[in-house]
């Protein structure tokens, strides 16, 4: 691709960051709890529950729900990898789409195909794509300084 510049390196570490607090931080689904569980919004390290029982903040330890978000985390350096010109938009916007829907498409063989005894016991992930939504401006604003 291109050879990277100290300038180029600041960026990436900015935008590294900047991404990982994203893919940690902000929501990535909405949780419907298909048993007799409340629903929730999902991040990798809160959810918040409203329920007759319980309502708030959870805080979650970030390898319960890696198995539904490590794309996001791949997301993130491949967007950091763009801006130093490594990896190109495409590619990285192809990884993005497919991060902000691995939730569901987990999810939704483990609920509907797997034949429980009960209800079952892994919920249903709807996609929030807050982090692609953020991806795809942050590709916008790298095509339009650099005409990638």
């Amino acid at each position: 691709m291109g050879e990277s510049t100290p300038y180029d390196r600041v960026r990436y570490s900015i935008v590294t960051i900047a991404m990982l607090v994203i893919a940690f931080v902000l929501p990535f689904a909405y949780r419907v709890d298909v048993g007799p569980g409340p629903d929730s919004i999902q991040s990798m390290l809160w959810d918040y529950i409203e329920s007759s029982w319980y309502s708030g903040f959870r805080f979650w330890n970030p390898l319960e729900t890696l198995p539904y978000t490590f794309m996001r985390i791949i997301f993130a350096l491949l967007l950091a990898r763009t801006y130093t010109r490594k990896t190109t938009p495409k590619k990285t916007l192809l990884v993005g789409i497919v991060a902000e829907f691995q939730p569901f498409l987990i999810s939704v063989p483990l609920v509907f195909l797997i034949d429980w005894p009960g209800d079952p016991w892994v919920p249903l992930y709807l996609p929030i794509p807050i982090m692609l939504v953020l991806g795809v401006f942050f590709l916008l604003i790298l095509k339009h300084k650099k005409n990638l």
